[in-house]
């Protein structure tokens, strides 16, 4: 779970906005951090950088929260921190953080869920990662990025590319064999689901081979 929009607006009262450009870096791998940030608009990626390419582990969206891994431990970034679309964070002295992790508060209890799902979704993506051939891959990333209800997946080849560990034209000759069997549709900036049976299927090839 993700902070909602009213408790954003709360902290947008008190704390500081940062705007990035999309690829700004908002702190590399082993900095030491006096803050945490909170998404507040746009897409911030994690990841690190392996024969010279940026692979994203994981994809934070507004009311996620960024750093606080470092902060609990007292340790530096674990990974690069990076703008993947233009965005915005909202700029939260650690110390601050740290005294409002109380578990009885809602924010407490939200910040525990939020961290949780996120190491899930980590654990999930190194699977995706070690697993399976590139199309398993792929159509196992879009159907993890699909929201409740929705047929979109708002990624563009690149950050696919990125999140992959892979070059963009591998993942663009993926998707068009995935668009001619009727699967998805390519669009600028997104992709659409046009078969969401046959992409859960494929999806579940990649587990089978991992």
């Amino acid at each position: 779970m993700s902070l909602g929009s009213k408790e954003l607006d709360e902290m947008a009262k008190r704390c500081p906005e940062r705007t990035l450009g999309a690829g700004a870096c908002l702190f590399r791998e082993g900095t030491a951090l006096d803050c945490v940030y909170v998404v507040r608009r746009g897409l911030i990626g994690q990841g690190r950088r392996t024969h010279g390419r940026r692979v994203t582990f994981l994809l934070l969206r507004p009311g996620d929260i960024v750093g606080d891994e470092a902060a609990l431990a007292g340790s530096p970034a674990l990974f690069d921190t990076f703008a993947v679309t233009d965005a915005a964070v909202l700029v939260v002295p650690a110390a601050e953080f740290l005294e409002a992790l109380d578990l009885r508060s809602p924010f407490g209890r939200q910040w525990a869920v939020g961290l949780g799902g996120r190491i899930s979704a980590l654990r999930g993506r190194l699977e995706e990662l070690l697993g399976g051939d590139l199309r398993s891959q792929v159509a196992a990333l879009l159907h993890h990025e699909l929201g409740p209800g929705s047929r979109v997946v708002s990624l563009t080849q690149q950050t696919i590319a990125d999140l992959l560990g892979v070059q963009r034209t591998s993942v663009t000759r993926t998707l068009r064999g995935l668009q001619r069997q009727g699967i998805i549709e390519i669009g600028y900036g997104h992709i659409a689901v046009r078969d969401y049976a046959a992409l859960a299927k494929a999806a579940e090839s990649e587990r089978a081979i991992a």
